[in-house]
């Protein structure tokens, strides 16, 4: 990918998309939103993270639990790889703990708190990049405003429930847009 606003960016492909995305008319909300959950789901290695949302989820729901449960707990995250998501859960679980807030609350709570914390960050860091853009000039002036209140309303617009159930089914391709082939001269594109 060569084109677009990130094209000198670290970004992955999929956010170089959403770059592109943000300066061109041709993309509406939606399509900017799907784009950018589905970003932020390909950003998470899904095969370490679901294992231990899963053994978290298994250890909440279990009926007895350890009367160390923060020890417990930690020692579920040390048997699985670090990933900024699985830190941000570790910390808030573990915060939720101290404030004695019942494991399945906590555990609950410290999940959307995770994932809301994961849509903030992500969009700091577009936000970033679109000044980086701007500054390294590939971006105009008008784009860059135009990119940065895109930008403020897709992430207003993502519905972190939505990411949420994503993660917890460990479905990278919840937000993925489907494409059929079409086989009539009057058949447009999906909508």
């Amino acid at each position: 990918m060569t084109d677009g606003p990130f094209r000198n960016s670290e970004l992955s492909a999929k956010w170089k998309r959403y770059g592109e995305d943000l300066v061109s008319d041709a993309a509406s909300l939606e399509e900017r939103v799907r784009q950018a959950s589905d970003s932020i789901m390909h950003d998470i290695d899904l095969q370490e993270f679901s294992p231990l949302f899963r053994e978290l989820k298994a250890y909440i729901d279990r009926p007895q639990m350890d009367l160390d449960l923060p020890s417990a707990v930690e020692t579920i995250f040390e048997q699985h790889q670090p990933s900024p998501l699985a830190d941000n859960l570790q910390r808030h679980l573990l915060a939720n703990f101290r404030d004695q807030i019942a494991p399945e609350a906590a555990f609950s709570q410290a999940f959307v708190s995770s994932v809301n914390d994961l849509i903030s960050t992500t969009k700091n860091r577009l936000d970033e990049e679109c000044i980086r853009a701007r500054d390294l000039g590939n971006m105009s002036s008008g784009g860059y405003s135009k990119a940065m209140d895109r930008n403020r309303e897709t992430f207003a617009s993502l519905k972190s429930s939505e990411l949420s159930e994503a993660l917890a089914a460990g479905s990278r391709r919840a937000f993925s847009v489907s494409v059929s082939k079409k086989s009539g001269v009057d058949e447009g594109p999906d909508e």
